[in-house]
């Protein structure tokens, strides 16, 4: 049987932990080092499995926390890995997977799993819609709604949203991505063709991590619009334009540890079994 810890992350890791001990896995997470009186190094020597959060880190020193408490130093935490651990984490840092590899330590990027990534877009869409009701004065059904990206996110967010009976427009490089949206029934256009009538929408949300929604395309929407973008920290929406128009523009990363933290660890958990 595997030992676990979890270190940092959100509410998914406190799930998490619950889940295992109630399949009675010994689980151990990083606000219980004090409890227990265990150092790091204790605790990584007695587990055979380390969950990390989704980010695996956001400021590239620490591990991922909503609780500064449990911040932890990723250098503590490689010092003490040997190849009796396996590592998972989420968009895990290439020197995180550079170091696991020189040592020969097993790992699994939660974020290179496909199966998690898709479950996750349903989570992820249900917050985008729940920021957007949340922030707009006006109801989607029958609003005109933009989705900027036709990925993963974007499908499943676009039929969502085309289920609460809003007009829904799809935006996207790739012509294949495109028709794709046609064949569900979607309106679609070019990715560079929204400036053209961006000022009609009463929704905006983005799927894509790379600057689409610029200066030039905001000075062309109505006031009242409201945008949610998606996209990996910084997203794709210049939000100093948004805010000089006194525009509603959200960045709204970690939607499924936000509004469905127990259904993303059942997703995670289900992915751990698998890949040990």
């Amino acid at each position: 049987m595997n030992n676990y810890l979890i270190l940092g992350g959100d509410l998914r890791q406190i799930y998490l932990g619950r889940m295992l001990k109630q399949q009675g896995f010994p689980t151990v997470t990083s606000a219980d080092l004090g409890r227990l009186n265990l150092s790091l190094e204790e605790a990584i020597k007695a587990s055979s499995v380390l969950l990390c959060p989704v980010p695996f880190t956001k400021d590239g020193k620490t591990i991922f926390s909503t609780d500064q408490k449990d911040s932890l130093k990723i250098t503590d935490l490689l010092r003490h890995l040997t190849p009796d651990n396996t590592l998972f984490g989420g968009n895990i840092p290439d020197f995180v997977k550079d170091h696991a590899k020189e040592h020969k330590i097993p790992y699994f990027d939660f974020l290179e799993i496909e199966e998690i990534t898709l479950e996750n877009t349903i989570a992820t869409a249900e917050g985008a819609i729940a920021e957007a009701i949340r922030l707009s004065p006006d109801c989607l059904h029958q609003s005109r709604c933009l989705v900027t990206g036709f990925g993963r996110c974007g499908k499943t967010l676009a039929c969502k949203l085309q289920g609460l009976s809003a007009d829904v427009t799809v935006a996207d490089r790739d012509p294949v991505q495109l028709a794709f949206g046609t064949a569900l029934g979607l309106k679609t256009k070019p990715l560079s063709e929204i400036s053209q009538d961006i000022g009609e929408y009463h929704f905006i949300f983005n799927t894509i991590p790379a600057p689409v929604i610029r200066e030039a395309e905001i000075r062309l929407m109505r006031p009242d619009v409201t945008i949610i973008d998606i996209a990996s920290a910084p997203g794709g929406v210049d939000f100093t334009a948004c805010k000089s128009r006194e525009i509603n523009a959200r960045l709204c990363p970690g939607l499924p540890g936000a509004y469905a933290p127990k259904a993303a660890a059942e997703i995670l958990l289900k992915a751990v079994m698998k890949s040990l």
